[in-house]
């Protein structure tokens, strides 16, 4: 079964029925249907307690618990030390949050669910998008 890393705006965006790419809208179709599984990095759910709290997001950690219950093809992927070893090779992608879901990708082999264009452009994951 195939499986993607969902980035936290494409976990966001899927959870809002907001409009996402193409291709990330054929990898939730997937998802959605039970074809394919979706890895939520541990640090995403941090990432969007922080989003709410700040106000840029109206979907917050009990939405995204919500959507575990409600399709077992979403799974939180716990941050491990394959993980670690693969942050420690990012060393040039700055923000913390983007580096820790890189490293989750990279350390189970799965594409990327996300618009972030400079993710795409530096080739370190599979991004699945457009």
């Amino acid at each position: 079964m195939k499986a993607y890393v969902l980035d936290t705006h494409a976990l966001v965006w899927y959870l809002r029925g907001r409009r996402v790419g193409k291709g990330a809208g054929r990898a939730m179709r997937e998802i959605d249907r039970g074809r394919s599984h979706a890895w939520i990095p541990a640090i995403v759910p941090v990432e969007v307690a922080l989003l709410c709290e700040r106000g840029r997001s109206a979907i917050g950690v009990p939405e995204v618990e919500a959507s575990l219950v409600r399709n077992p093809a979403l799974q939180v992927l716990p941050l491990d030390f394959a993980q670690a070893k693969e942050f420690a090779l990012l060393r040039g992608v700055i923000d913390p949050f983007d580096r820790l879901i890189m490293a989750a990708a990279r350390s189970i082999g799965c594409p990327m669910v996300t618009a972030d264009e400079r993710i795409a452009a530096s080739g370190l994951v599979e991004v699945i998008w457009d």
